[in-house]
């Protein structure tokens, strides 16, 4: 198992540093003229992002670093919301397609996580927008609170911002941040909870095969006490490594969602510094983006090799 561990921790370093090369070449076309200064100046260019530094935006004339700070944390907090919702969402409903193979209820879900996989993330958001803000009036536009409550950046997740406020009103601007989130969450939740319903799908059939479920139920247990003790509690490991790779296509819509909702989080700030041209800024957000994408698929990969008894088995058989 250190073995495995060790080849994906060396895996995961060169994969960071193969990103940070393909910055640099992209920097060094802009920048440099000299070919005989490529590799003394990505050495520099190393020694700069190690040290925290990625540059001066040329927009604000302010580190590029603390704008990552100020601004990924409103998009950590709408990715995780949207995670979290497709995972209460897209089990249950996943159970179900499984249990319910081959009839209309599976026929019906399975057509509609296409559907929800095929709409655009602008105009699903758009739509929202216009029926639950601009016609029933439920739920704000745009924006993480109200202008009415004045709370101070901690952690830069207004959820939990409004939590630490030491102001009377401090339940009032939970709320209204709750109900700032609902729409731009819901938006970001489709396509995830698409991916979640089919693979939670795909991992209890194959769980379902199995003798011990046979057994178990022929021990006089009933169908909703196989599938919460036997089914998902095994079904489940299977489907985290894919349900990983979810992180990219969440942080990718997030960009167009928070255009929409302008949601002030690092997306939105992208977008704009490549309408200003501000390569600093540009350059730094993708770094961002990247690695914590990569970084992110990697830390749930080898955490469902340690919960899960089947790939450890598999990866003790393939190092013997």
């Amino acid at each position: 198992m250190l073995r495995y561990l060790l080849r994906r921790l060396g895996l995961l370093l060169t994969t960071l540093l193969m990103l940070t090369l393909v910055a640099y070449v992209l920097e060094f076309q802009v920048m440099i003229d000299d070919p005989d200064d490529f590799w003394p100046g990505y050495l520099a260019f190393m020694q700069l992002l190690l040290a925290g530094d990625f540059g001066i935006s040329s927009a604000t004339g302010l580190p590029v670093l603390g704008a990552l700070g100020q601004y990924f944390p409103a998009t950590l907090e709408l990715c995780l919301a949207a995670f979290t919702l497709s995972m209460l969402v897209g089990v249950p409903i996943g159970t179900l397609a499984a249990l319910r193979q081959g009839r209309w209820q599976d026929t019906l879900i399975l057509t509609g996580t296409l559907i929800g996989y095929s709409v655009p993330v602008f105009w699903l958001g758009l739509l929202l927008v216009m029926f639950f803000s601009l016609n029933l009036g439920w739920l704000p536009v745009s924006g993480q609170l109200s202008l009415l409550y004045e709370v101070k950046q901690i952690t830069g997740i207004m959820t939990i911002d409004t939590l630490l406020t030491d102001s009377q009103y401090r339940w009032p601007a939970f709320l209204d941040a709750l109900r700032h989130l609902i729409l731009p969450a819901l938006v970001l939740a489709i396509v995830p909870t698409t991916e979640v319903i089919r693979q939670i799908r795909s991992a209890l059939l194959e769980v379902l095969k199995q003798n011990y479920i046979r057994a178990a139920l022929t021990k006089g247990l009933s169908e909703t006490q196989v599938i919460l003790r036997h089914g998902l509690r095994n079904a489940f490991p299977m489907a985290i490594p894919t349900l990983g790779l979810q992180f990219g296509t969440v942080l990718t819509s997030a960009i167009m969602t928070e255009i929409v909702f302008d949601w002030p989080g690092l997306g939105r700030w992208l977008v704009t510094s490549i309408a200003l041209q501000d390569y600093a800024a540009i350059k730094g957000g993708t770094l961002a983006i990247a690695t914590f994408t990569i970084v992110a698929s990697s830390a749930v990969e080898v955490l469902s090799t340690l919960i899960y008894p089947a790939r450890r088995r598999a990866i003790y058989a393939r190092q013997s």
